[in-house]
């Protein structure tokens, strides 16, 4: 059996770990459940979909039970095919309830007043093998992401630098992601801990949302941590409301990943098309010292190796602070699981002509190369 948590359970945290305790069960956190479970509980798998684990991934595929708790993850293809497990929903709306996936019992409430109810009915289940292979999985998993969020490697991987974002954080911080390859760093490299809030865009396709998340959600809590994490494609759109933060005095910090690209956009076009890359070269914008014309800080990363100690710097300064990082343009979003027509259709755009295929090529055999050592 498995969990499946959205946001509608963010507030029934001690509820799903009990509930998972007593199944036996795997949490799978949908994106915008990210802090549904802090990362460090023993039962949550992490995040699904394309910008999941791949223990999360496993057990939907392989669950014979899929506890749908306050989410309605809008990625039909990663849940379990219809009639192939049997379902249970928990929903505050009725019109949600098999909306994804078909529900063979939906139960309509709140997920903590609900599973409270659910928990004293409940039988406990003795057999763990389904949670302790999960857990073996997300144990090669974590080990795997610090592997990569401490490669030394140039150009620096987008990865090193959520990570040692990740460090840093407060246990209240509020870290809000833009769409687009930064959600793949966010989703996997970043672990939430308890007391900290995260969001994102529910479907991934809101460009331009993680610095106005950030500024709303140091107006609602000023005295808590906002850090807004977004690609230069992103960040671009909105940047002029950096202004606010200064106008306003918010100590928002903006992390700007930097590799002059729309990079979803052309991996969308190379992975999921089987097409070159085309039109996705953006003219290189200085976010550091865009920040100090605005009255504001700027920083700039350019090397792993320094990349903690700037940061340190960075999120200690009163006030705005932007901290542009220039990261790999060729370190792709792989998926937790690569099918057969990803493959095809990355081989297919190369010997059409991608740009820097060779770069890429290098890009992805050293990245599974230090993953295997």
């Amino acid at each position: 059996m498995a969990i499946l948590a959205g946001q509608g359970a963010l507030n029934a945290t001690d509820e799903l770990v009990k509930t998972a305790e007593m199944l036996g069960a795997p949490i799978i956190k949908a994106l915008l459940g990210k802090a549904a479970v802090p990362d460090d509980c023993p039962y949550t798998t992490g995040q699904c979909g394309l910008v999941g684990t791949k223990p999360s991934q496993k057990a939907l595929e392989e669950c014979d039970t899929l506890l749908i708790v306050g989410s309605c993850m809008p990625y039909i293809e990663f849940y379990p095919k219809p009639g192939q497990v049997r379902v249970v929903q928990i929903d505050i709306d009725s019109e949600r309830i098999g909306i994804r996936s078909p529900a063979d019992v939906g139960l309509v409430g709140d997920s903590l007043r609900t599973l409270q109810v659910l928990l004293p009915l409940l039988k406990k289940n003795r057999n763990h093998s389904f949670l302790t292979e999960a857990q073996k999985g997300m144990k090669d998993w974590w080990d795997m992401m610090e592997k990569r969020g401490t490669d030394s490697s140039m150009p620096m991987k987008p990865q090193v630098v959520a990570w040692e974002l990740g460090k840093r954080l407060s246990d209240t911080a509020i870290v809000s992601c833009d769409s687009g390859t930064a959600a793949t760093w966010w989703a996997r490299q970043i672990p939430v801990k308890r007391g900290q809030k995260h969001s994102v865009s529910g479907t991934l396709a809101s460009m331009a949302c993680g610095l106005p998340y950030a500024i709303a959600a140091q107006v609602a809590y000023p005295d808590r941590q906002s850090i807004a994490l977004a690609g230069d494609g992103a960040f671009s759109m909105p940047m002029a409301d950096f202004s606010t933060c200064v106008k306003y005095k918010l100590p928002v910090k903006v992390i700007v990943l930097k590799n002059n690209l729309p990079a979803q956009i052309k991996w969308e076009q190379i992975v999921l098309l089987g097409n070159p890359e085309f039109g996705c070269a953006l003219e290189p914008i200085d976010f550091a010292g865009f920040a100090r014309n605005c009255g504001g800080h700027g920083f700039t990363i350019t090397e792993p190796g320094e990349c903690g100690a700037i940061l340190d710097e960075a999120l200690k300064t009163p006030g705005p602070v932007i901290i542009e990082t220039v990261v790999d343009p060729n370190e792709p979003p792989l998926p937790p699981k690569i099918e057969y027509s990803q493959a095809k259709h990355f081989a297919e755009a190369l010997l059409k002509g991608t740009p820097y295929r060779g770069k890429i090529v290098m890009t992805v055999t050293a990245d599974k190369v230090r993953d295997l050592t």
